[in-house]
Parts: C-alpha cells; sequence; structure tokens
C-alpha cells in the first residue's frame, strides 16, 4: 500500500519505468491521465509495496529497512482493482511472485518503448506436488458368504446377534444381499462374531479381485470398506453425514467447544487446534449464530488392476449450536467462501491434519477387519514436475513420513499376519503401490 513518505524521485522512477500501466498480467490499464486546459495530470494507480510497508501489512515480516521499503525497487505500479487482489492474497501473491512480475512487466515497457531491453529468459524450476491421496497397500484378499436367515434392511437384527470381540480393535462389518451374509471376517470359524448367524459349513470364499470387475461385486466390496471406515472413524469420535458424504467431528458436549492434538507441517511436536468452535464477531466480539466443525470426504479409489489409493478431501461443516445441522440454504454460501481461501499451503495443511489424526501419526493406517486388514500408507503421494516457476516461491514441506515405533511396527505386522494374498512392493508379479 502506497505511503506518503515515499520520495517523489522513487515515485517519478516507478512511473516511467511501469510505462503508466498497471503492472498485474494481463491488465490493460492506464494509470495516468495527461493534463488538461482546466486540470493536471490524474494518476489513477497504487503504488504498491512488495515487501509490505508495515511489518503488521500483507508480507511486511521482513528485516528490511523503512527506507528500502520505499524505493523504486521495491515498489510495484499496480490499478486499484489489482492492488486489493494481492492485499487480500498474500499467500498467493508473494514477495518472489510480486517481484517477477515487477520485473516481467518493466522489462516489457523497456522492449515496446524502445528501450535496451533483452527478454527474460524462462526459468525452469523444480519442484514436489503433494497430492491429497494415500496408497493403499494392502486390501483384504478374499470376502466370505453365507446364506442366511436375515434380509436386506435386517442388519439390526443381525448386529444384535453378533459376538463382538471383548478386546482388540477389530472392526466387524457386514452387508447382506440375495439372502446371504457378506463378511471381510472369516465366516468359517466357529468360533467367530458371526456364529450365531449363518452356518460355517455353508460359507464361499470369493478372490477380492473377482468382484472389482463386476459392476455389482465392486460396489458390495466398497460398502464393506466405507462399513469399515464408518466405525473406524466413530471411534474417533467423527460423525458421518449420509446427506453430504463427509465426516464430521462433534461436539463432546453441547455447546462446548472441541480441540484435538496433531502434528502441524514443519512441526516438531504437537499442538492443539479448534475442531469445533462458534466463531467471535471481529468488530463486536461477540459470538456468531452458528458452529464451525472441521469436516472431511474420505473415498477408497480402485484406478489400476490392483492399485487402490485413499482420498482425502477437507470440508467444513456448519451447525446452530454445535448439535443441530444448520438448513441448507444456510450453509452454501459460508462454506464456499470458507473453501475459496483455502489457498495451497493452507489446504495442503488440513490433509495433513486428517491424515496425522486418523493415523495417530502413524507410519500406516489400518482398518483391521480380524483375519484381513486394510493398510493406507500415510505418506501423501508427491510427483516432481519442472516447470516454469519462480524459485524463491516453493516452499518446503517436511514431516513428509512417520517414525516407526514399537506399536506402529506390531499393528502393522498383526495387520499381515495370515493374510495369504498379502501385496508387498517386492513380488515380481505385483503392480501394486
Amino acid at each position: 500500500m502506497s505511503r506518503k513518505s515515499i520520495p517523489e524521485k522513487e515515485m517519478k522512477t516507478l512511473l516511467a519505468s511501469s510505462g503508466g500501466v498497471c503492472a498485474f498480467p494481463g491488465c490493460p490499464k492506464r494509470l495516468v491521465e495527461p493534463p488538461t486546459a482546466q486540470d493536471e495530470v490524474a494518476f489513477l494507480g497504487v503504488m504498491a509495496h512488495i515487501v509490505g510497508d508495515s511489518r503488521q501489512g500483507p508480507r511486511g515480516n521482513s528485516p528490511m529497512s523503512d527506507e528500502e521499503r520505499d524505493k523504486h525497487t521495491n515498489l510495484l505500479l499496480l490499478c486499484g482493482d489489482h492492488h486489493k487482489v494481492v492485499d487480500a492474497q498474500p499467500r498467493t501473491y508473494s514477495v518472489p511472485v510480486l517481484r517477477r512480475m515487477k520485473e516481467d512487466h518493466e522489462t516489457h515497457i523497456r522492449k515496446v518503448t524502445g528501450g535496451a531491453a533483452t527478454a527474460l529468459p524462462v526459468q525452469s524450476v523444480r519442484d514436489s506436488i503433494h497430492s491429497s491421496i494415500l496408497a493403499v497397500t494392502h486390501l483384504p484378499a478374499a470376502v466370505f458368504a453365507s446364506p442366511c436367515a436375515f434380509h436386506d434392511g435386517q442388519d439390526e437384527q443381525v448386529k444384535q446377534r453378533i459376538h463382538f470381540p471383548e478386546k482388540g480393535n477389530s472392526l466387524v462389518r457386514f452387508i447382506l444381499r440375495d439372502g446371504k451374509l457378506f463378511s471381510f471376517h472369516n465366516l468359517n470359524d466357529p468360533r467367530g462374531p458371526f456364529r450365531d448367524v449363518v452356518n460355517p459349513g455353508c460359507v464361499e470364499t470369493i478372490r477380492s479381485e473377482q468382484w472389482w470387475d463386476e459392476p455389482e461385486g465392486y460396489r458390495r466390496f466398497i460398502t464393506l470398506l466405507n462399513r469399515g471406515l464408518y466405525k473406524f472413524a466413530a471411534r474417533k469420535r467423527i460423525r458421518f453425514d449420509p446427506t453430504h458424504k463427509r465426516f464430521y467431528f462433534d461436539a463432546l458436549a453441547p455447546g462446548k467447544p472441541r480441540q484435538e492434538y496433531y502434528r502441524p507441517l514443519n512441526a516438531k511436536g504437537q499442538q492443539r487446534r479448534n475442531v469445533v468452535w462458534q466463531p467471535i464477531r471481529k468488530a463486536t466480539g461477540q459470538p456468531r449464530n452458528f458452529w464451525w466443525h472441521l469436516a472431511v470426504s474420505l473415498a477408497f479409489q480402485r484406478v489400476d488392476n490392483r492399485q487402490w489409493y485413499f482420498s482425502i478431501r477437507p470440508e467444513r461443516h456448519l451447525t446452530a449450536d454445535g448439535i443441530t445441522p444448520l438448513p441448507p440454504m444456510q450453509i452454501g454460501r459460508r462454506v464456499t467462501s470458507k473453501k475459496a481461501r483455502m489457498w495451497n499451503d493452507i489446504y495442503l495443511g488440513e490433509v495433513n491434519f486428517w491424515r496425522d489424526y486418523l493415523s495417530n501419526g502413524r507410519p500406516n493406517l489400518v482398518l483391521n477387519f480380524g483375519d484381513q486388514s486394510v493398510v493406507i500408507n500415510t505418506r501423501m503421494l508427491t510427483f516432481n514436475i519442472e516447470w516454469p516457476g519462480i524459485p524463491e516461491d516453493i516452499k518446503p514441506f517436511a514431516n513428509q513420513t512417520y517414525d516407526q515405533d514399537l506399536f506402529s511396527r506390531r499393528e502393522f505386522e498383526d495387520a499381515l499376519a495370515g493374510d495369504e494374498l498379502e501385496w508387498r512392493e517386492d513380488d515380481e508379479d505385483s503392480e501394486s503401490p
């Protein structure tokens, strides 16, 4: 933002080097109107600071002195509209980005006005793109099916007859279709959780890959995975919203905010963050009439014959009091506005929160179905690219992997125990991740 303290010499130098035209790419606005017989020159632009003129302002955190901040080398000529844009989005329009914008614009002005200008070479930047998907390294190799006396819609009657394990974290899940019960649990086990529901002597073993290539089989396999995921999330006090197909944190007590621990990007230790809270109006300090809840869409996706991924898409959920959902007409505008301000680093931080919280900061997220398990590697898939970018604008990302400890190693080994068709990276005939 321009200040009255900018020396006149610096202002004139900036006007001359910018050609009196807005430096924002693609903007044709001329910002200096010549004088008329009645009036003086009209200046319509803004001399925006690249490193902010105030240490408290956008891009202001810098050791640069006040005098250096007001030199033409730290100033960018912009129209009023684009000045608002770059100050409102300091993460997108960072110092390196604005410096490159200034350099490109002033080089172009020198070229078209006949000055000694040399076209800037296109710089290639090596960068890493961190995705919001995690590799699924192991899936249940088989689905077990057995005739039973219950039909679609009678899930509650079945649950009343299940022998749920007293210890351990096994996810006892099933579906009822066509007079049969399907589960990842071994229904042949006479001491298994479904022993009072099915006849162990009439069990069919279906290879999972056989189901994947059949539309109905694929839907049933995904349904079993999702039901396990719902139960896993419920144990971490995360509810599922079937209307919007997303998970969200609920308030542990009505009208009370909730916080959870996680390890942020580039941080060594854990920190607490709000996951359920009532926002406060900055102007008045009064609470607003709605509550924010962190939410997420989680999905298993098959992308190749034996390649599966687990996607994480951060969302938001809103309630009137921490419990009661808001009417849909009161949600869309607020959520859209919030998500529109999730720049790349913010979005990456949200993805990191969910993978850290769901996995307890461990190398693998495990869904245990008794003799079989789902294992999800918690390292975000990363793609290396080389593109025309701005070298100084790349933000490093630490904490890409978690250290294995005794508990996580034991959990991983237990997940693979008894899995005769486990997927391993070193299988010669396997293309699994």
